[in-house]
C-alpha cells in the first residue's frame, strides 16, 4: 500500500466504511447488515482496492463473489447467523475462533491481559461500550471501533492518534487477527467468514505500514 490515503478522503473514508463493516459483522449478523452487504456494502469494499496489495486485491474479489452467490438478504443471514454462533461463541469442543483477544495469548482465558489493556486504553480516552455493556473490551468488534475512533481523530487533525492507530493495528491486533483467520481456514459451510478475516489481516496491514 501507498501514503495516498494520508492525503486523499476517499480513500480514508473508504477504509472507515469497510472497518465499520467488519465491525458489524462481527457484532454478529443481523438483516439490516446482510442487507447493505448485499447492495451498498459490496460498493463500499470495491472502495479498498485502489489500496490493497495483490493478495488483498485477490481476496476482495472472492468475497465480492461470494457475496454475489447468495440470491437474497435473507438467504445471506440464514447461512451467516447459524455460522457465527459455530465458528466463534458456541460449539462442541469449543469454537474454531473466538472473538476475543485474550482467548489467543497465555492462557486463553477470556479477561486477561488484552482486555486490562484495552480498557485502560479507552478510558484514557474517555470512550466505553455504551451499546454492548456485558462485551470484555477486547472483542474484536470492540478493538476495531476503537481503531476506526483513532483514524477519525486522527484525520481531523490530530496525526498522533494516527500513530497510535499504527500502533494498535500492528503491535496489538494483526498478531491475533491472524491467528483468528488462520483458525477459519478449513470452513467451507459459510465461506464469506474466513474471506473477511483474511481481508480484514491485509486491511490491517495497511494501517499498520502508514497507509491510512
Amino acid at each position: 500500500m501507498t501514503n495516498q490515503a494520508e492525503t486523499n478522503p476517499e480513500r480514508r473514508e473508504a477504509l472507515l466504511d469497510c472497518l465499520a463493516l467488519f465491525s458489524r459483522l462481527y457484532w454478529g449478523p443481523d438483516e439490516g447488515l446482510c442487507r447493505e452487504l448485499a447492495g451498498e456494502g459490496a460498493a463500499a469494499l470495491q472502495g479498498l482496492a485502489s489500496w490493497l496489495e495483490e493478495e488483498g486485491k485477490a481476496t476482495l474479489r472472492a468475497l465480492q463473489a461470494q457475496l454475489e452467490s447468495y440470491g437474497s438478504a435473507a438467504q445471506m443471514c440464514d447461512q451467516l447467523n447459524p455460522a457465527y454462533v459455530r465458528l466463534f461463541v458456541s460449539h462442541p469442543g469449543g469454537p474454531a475462533a473466538p472473538l476475543y483477544h485474550s482467548c489467543y495469548v497465555g492462557q486463553g482465558l477470556v479477561m486477561g491481559p488484552p482486555a486490562m489493556a484495552m480498557a485502560q486504553r479507552l478510558e484514557e480516552h474517555g470512550l466505553a461500550l455504551e451499546d454492548k455493556p456485558g462485551e470484555p473490551p477486547d472483542h474484536l468488534a470492540a478493538e476495531l471501533e476503537f481503531l476506526i475512533y483513532l483514524l477519525e481523530e486522527g484525520g481531523a487533525g490530530r496525526p498522533e492518534l494516527l500513530e497510535q492507530a499504527r500502533d494498535l493495528a500492528s503491535r496489538f491486533m494483526l498478531p491475533w487477527v491472524r491467528d483468528f483467520s488462520r483458525r477459519q481456514e478449513a470452513e467451507t459451510e459459510c465461506p464469506l467468514y474466513p474471506l473477511a478475516a483474511r481481508l480484514l489481516v491485509s486491511v490491517l496491514e495497511g494501517v499498520a505500514g502508514g497507509s491510512a
